[in-house]
């Protein structure tokens, strides 16, 4: 099974849905899902628990880029709205410049963070 449709497995119980078909790849996590601050603590501890990655809250858009970089003063920079441009593919223009971190949570998709995975397991590989 791959990163998303694990992923997806993952989330129903967190979420409380009953079929994966209610969980979409685009779809956001807070936005469209209802996804709230203690379910990302689970979501996160499921993530450790199920692929062997270590997120935390405040470095997930990081992908392995130096966070403070990517922020100034709690909102993105136009660094870091390039660095997410260039590692999630699919993202397109969503994630801007001027952003909060709250902002940015809001949009993430489950899509987005199974690519998240992918690139912690693969830096994790290369350590």
């Amino acid at each position: 099974m791959d990163i998303e449709n694990k992923l997806r497995e993952m989330l129903l119980p967190v979420l409380g849905l009953s079929s994966i078909d209610e969980i979409k790849p685009g779809y956001a996590l807070v936005r469209d899902l209802g996804a709230d601050s203690i379910d990302f603590v689970e979501i996160i501890y499921h993530i450790e628990q199920n692929f062997g990655v270590v997120l935390k809250t405040n470095e997930i858009f990081s992908a392995g880029a130096d966070a403070a970089s990517m922020f100034n003063d709690g909102k993105l920079t136009k660094h870091g709205e390039e660095l997410i441009g260039a590692k999630l593919k699919g993202s397109g223009d969503r994630y801007k410049e001027g952003m909060s971190k709250m902002e940015l949570f809001s949009i993430l998709t489950v899509g987005d963070l199974a690519q998240i995975i992918q690139l912690r397991q693969t830096a994790a590989k290369e350590d």
